[in-house]
């Protein structure tokens, strides 16, 4: 891994955040003009995206003068994205998206994946199966779980977590969560970007 890759998902994982969020365009809506992408099969039923190589805009579903493809479903699922070096991940998903890069970087994309908004302990839950499959350490989830079990029900700012991130081949992997204690509710957002070989 180059020296600038692991600043730039620390960069990007932000913005995959604001776009997971205004995401918009369902790939089982009926009346949306839902973007496809040759990245994305069924397997055993199991929506499934092959990320074992850096996808092009065009495969990933982006479409011409557009910066960004987005898959949302009304109900959340299991999501397994096929990784370098034969690895798998499965993640609880309400948004998928692939995001646009331009400038040097023009012609490459960036992953975001959404969780569902669930309780507390469904989250923590989720994190800890993320650092598992990951094999990342999974010491600030615990410390995320000790600081929303101290938060009073009353507080408004929310508790944030990030993980270290790990680089499959030449993929690199990252989550965060937050979760607002008077939701009693919160979410994880997962994010890649592919090592660049310019």
């Amino acid at each position: 891994m180059t020296g600038s890759a692991r600043p730039l998902l620390a960069r990007v994982l932000p913005a995959l955040v604001l776009l997971a969020l205004a995401g918009c365009v369902r790939v089982d809506g009926p009346d949306e003009a839902a973007p496809t992408s040759s990245l994305r099969s069924e397997v055993d039923g199991v929506e499934t995206w092959d990320l074992t190589a850096a996808p092009s805009p065009e495969a990933a579903g982006i479409e011409d003068g557009s910066t960004a493809a987005i898959f949302e479903t009304d109900e959340p699922r299991d999501v397994v994205l096929l990784l370098p070096e034969g690895r798998e991940l499965r993640v609880p998903t309400e948004v998928l998206t692939f995001q646009r890069f331009s400038g040097e970087r023009d012609g490459e994309v960036s992953l975001g994946v959404r969780g569902p908004t669930v309780p507390p302990d469904d989250l923590v839950g989720q994190l800890e199966d993320l650092a598992d499959q990951l094999q990342v350490d999974a010491t600030g989830v615990g410390d995320f779980a000790d600081e929303v079990a101290a938060a009073p029900v009353e507080q408004t700012e929310r508790v944030r977590n990030a993980s270290p991130t790990t680089t499959i081949g030449d993929l690199e992997v990252g989550f965060s969560a937050n979760l607002a204690p008077i939701a009693e509710a919160g979410r994880l957002v997962l994010g890649g970007v592919w090592e660049s070989e310019r």
